[in-house]
């Protein structure tokens, strides 16, 4: 018997996501905090990776990298995106970093919140246009490459000879693909390690917010008191931005402030969350998949909580679905394809 599938106004649509950034930026320890406080029933996550066109084998012959626009299907991320934010669930493909291959198709289904990682959210307008908030993860490059080491050899089979030399090869498609995307996320995190401090445990984190979304008040609570937390107005990438700085050597008190300060702005209706302490928050795994906790990961990871709660608020008005079917848009992918034309 034939089903009838549900319109888009019988569906819920998701809140949506991006999270961005280079390869090693830490997207998923970032969203992993996530999970402990919408539990695994609420969130979906997806990456961008399993839209490559070319496995690793095709890649090499044509002599480009998994950055290279050429190597990504736009046309069909954008189209299942699409779907996901529509309610609809999708049957994807699954690109398997282990080996370079494509494994079988996996279905996904949308839930509350749906959250997409990965190296293009925001190049082509059409994907970008689809999120609800656009995050993008900046560390300091230092960082960057160590933890892409160290995830490369401890999860992906590769040597730290080889993750090396992909860095390198890889260099001028971050400079050409991946880093301009930064000046169109609504928020920026940058990780970086201050003086004298060689743990991960302790590093600072400095959060960029745009005026594409609203201020986070912390008055009295940023006072000569206080250790361990700043906050200014000024431009980046000549936007006007709030700057929010949280040294890796925060005292707990003003952890504690700080995380009260954020669930003070989250609506009413979510406060029945209000359960976790920044403590649980904040895990990431080194090198040897030994655990650890930072206190700026930790309220990072729950500030963020409040903008994606927050986005429900406006999330059917960010985005015009209708946008997608115009011959415009579809001139703006056949662009990008034509502009990267295999040699």
């Amino acid at each position: 018997m034939m089903t009838m599938r549900k319109t888009d106004t019988q569906l819920k649509r998701p809140i949506f996501i991006a999270i961005g950034g280079d390869s090693g930026t830490g997207k998923s320890t970032l969203a992993a905090g996530f999970y402990r406080i919408f539990g695994e029933s609420r969130i979906t996550t997806l990456c961008l990776d399993d839209y490559h066109s070319l496995d690793r084998r095709e890649r090499r012959l044509l002599g480009i990298t998994a950055l290279d626009p050429r190597a990504n299907d736009f046309f069909r991320m954008e189209s299942q995106l699409l779907d996901l934010k529509r309610g609809h669930p999708i049957v994807k493909p699954v690109y398997d970093h282990r080996d370079g291959t494509f494994g079988e198709p996996e279905e996904v289904i949308p839930r509350e919140v749906v959250i997409v990682q990965g190296l293009h959210p925001f190049l082509v307008p059409g994907v970008r246009a689809l999120f609800d908030l656009k995050v993008w993860l900046d560390p300091q490059e230092a960082l960057k490459h160590r933890w892409k080491v160290q995830r490369d050899v401890a999860k992906r089979g590769y040597t730290p000879e080889a993750v090396a030399l992909e860095i390198e090869a890889r260099r001028p498609d971050v400079e050409a693909y991946v880093s301009p995307q930064r000046r169109l996320a609504d928020l920026i995190v940058r990780f970086y390690r201050p003086p004298g401090k060689g743990d991960d445990e302790h590093l600072n984190v400095r959060i960029t917010t745009r005026a594409t979304l609203p201020s986070l008040k912390l008055d009295g609570l940023l006072d000569e008191t206080r250790t361990g937390v700043r906050a200014a107005s000024g431009e980046d990438d000549e936007k006007a931005s709030d700057i929010l700085e949280i040294d890796g050597g925060i005292d707990r008190a003003t952890v504690r402030d700080l995380e009260d300060r954020i669930w003070d702005h989250m609506d009413a209706r979510h406060q029945h969350l209000r359960h976790l302490a920044p403590e649980q928050f904040g895990d990431f795994a080194d090198g040897a998949l030994r655990k650890h906790h930072s206190d700026p990961l930790a309220l990072t990871q729950i500030l963020l909580v409040h903008r994606i709660l927050s986005a429900k608020k406006s999330m059917l008005l960010r985005v015009d679905l209708s946008a997608h079917e115009s011959s415009d848009h579809d001139h703006e992918l056949e662009g990008i394809a034509h502009d990267h034309e295999h040699p």
